[in-house]
């Protein structure tokens, strides 16, 4: 058996990270990546494990804090969610999609199968098909978009459209220190 080296012991030390997309156009992750240099300081404290744009993970790992952007949209958002919350200690709804439904919702006024016929049909050619079915792979739209804690309990809110990249990094280095974030006044971003 070997002693653990000093990286391994910080490694150890670190709180793990773990991020999903659900229905959204993934600008929190965007703007996640606008800490820029911040994110080289960020990852002295956090593991990041599981993130679309930053680890190749496809699943959802085992983690100390989830973060889940967009708006529940469809069957597998709701699998996602549900798989968010078991695997992680604290989960985290980022960005206004997540948090309170966002742009996204605004589907919800309008006809489910209108809109999918009027999308797809006749589109590419005569014979184009709504893509949603069960044996086509693609995952089932709700009946409404909702925010995350219609469907899984939901620990911190970091609300914005985007989040303010430096708010995000406030945020995960509080919750790595074991305290809640405080999101008021200015940190608030709607833009």
């Amino acid at each position: 058996m070997s002693a653990q080296t000093d990286a391994e012991a910080q490694d150890n030390d670190r709180t793990t990270v773990a991020t999903v997309c659900l229905g959204g156009c993934s600008g929190c992750h965007m703007e996640f990546l606008n800490i820029d240099h911040g994110l080289v300081d960020l990852v002295e404290d956090v593991d990041i494990v599981a993130s679309h744009m930053i680890v190749d993970e496809k699943g959802v790992p085992e983690a100390d804090i989830g973060i889940a952007e967009g708006v529940v949209t469809n069957e597998e958002n709701v699998e996602v969610a549900e798989a968010l919350r078991e695997h992680c200690d604290t989960v985290v709804a980022w960005g206004d999609c997540a948090a309170l439904r966002g742009i996204m919702s605004l589907r919800n006024y309008q006809d489910r199968d209108e809109m999918l016929e009027e999308t797809f049909m006749g589109e590419a050619d005569d014979e184009s098909e709504v893509p949603f079915g069960d044996d086509e792979g693609i995952p089932k739209l709700l009946e409404d978009a909702r925010p995350l804690d219609e469907y899984i309990d939901v620990d911190v809110y970091v609300p914005g459209c985007p989040p303010d990249a430096d708010v995000m990094k406030e945020s995960l280095e509080a919750l790595a220190r074991g305290e809640t974030p405080e999101i008021e006044g200015d940190k608030l971003q709607y833009d």
